[in-house]
């Protein structure tokens, strides 16, 4: 499973200077968010956005922050999380 930025430093392992970031556009919306992917050991880490962006400043919506996370579950072949059982599935029409 993927380590958080959290879980990095509390193990001594997170290490800004060994990281490169890649620009991007977020996919999930027609707003059209720029994000600044961080990638560490071939792995992503982080994602932010820069703080002079009209719409952003900085700020992302919960799938533009963590919405990496299930990139890289997707790459090692995990199951992603199961959707909540406090809402019925949909049935197709």
């Amino acid at each position: 499973m993927f380590k958080s930025e959290y879980d990095m430093r509390q193990a001594g392992t997170w290490n800004e200077s060994n990281q490169t970031q890649t620009d991007t556009i977020c996919p999930y919306c027609g707003v059209g968010c720029d994000l600044t992917v961080h990638q560490q050991d071939g792995q992503i880490v982080r994602v932010t956005s820069p703080l002079d962006h009209s719409v952003t400043h900085g700020n992302l919506c919960i799938k533009g922050r963590f919405g990496w996370q299930f990139v890289q579950i997707r790459e090692k072949g995990l199951e992603a999380p199961a959707p909540s059982p406090a809402l019925p599935p949909q049935e197709k029409k």
